[in-house]
């Protein structure tokens, strides 16, 4: 009996290449050729890195500040994305209906924690 747990290999993994047909729709398309002034070309290089410094400009003039909040009334954390130029809420999460609805149910359930707090009535008749 052997100890000799090493894998040896065989030989190569041969993996067929998986060869997809092309739709009917491609296969009976038309060729189209356009002439110079209507057709689409790529962009130059110098023009791609202006679009990413203006994007970067837009970026950097719409500041979004983040804030962390606890409510009270839902006992939850609340994310909050605030635009500082208009103050405007972006984005939030929990959403406000979600808030209201953990701060009601949280509600009904003190309000019932409250009621079994006292002497439990018993019926000691024999």
């Amino acid at each position: 009996m052997s100890f000799d747990f090493t894998v040896k290999p065989v030989g190569q993994l041969v993996i067929p290449p998986v060869v997809k047909p092309q739709p009917e729709a491609v296969q009976s398309a038309i060729p189209t050729e356009l002439p110079a002034p209507q057709s689409v070309s790529a962009a130059a290089n110098g023009a791609a890195g202006n679009a990413v410094a203006s994007n970067a400009a837009k970026v950097g003039a719409d500041i979004v500040m983040r804030q962390v909040i606890f409510d009270q009334a839902s006992a939850a954390m609340v994310y909050v994305s605030v635009d500082e130029s208009t103050a405007e809420v972006i984005n939030q999460y929990p959403e406000s209906w979600q808030l209201k609805a953990r701060a009601y149910f949280r509600e009904q359930d003190q309000s019932r924690l409250q009621q079994r707090a006292g002497p439990m009535p018993t019926d000691r008749t024999a």
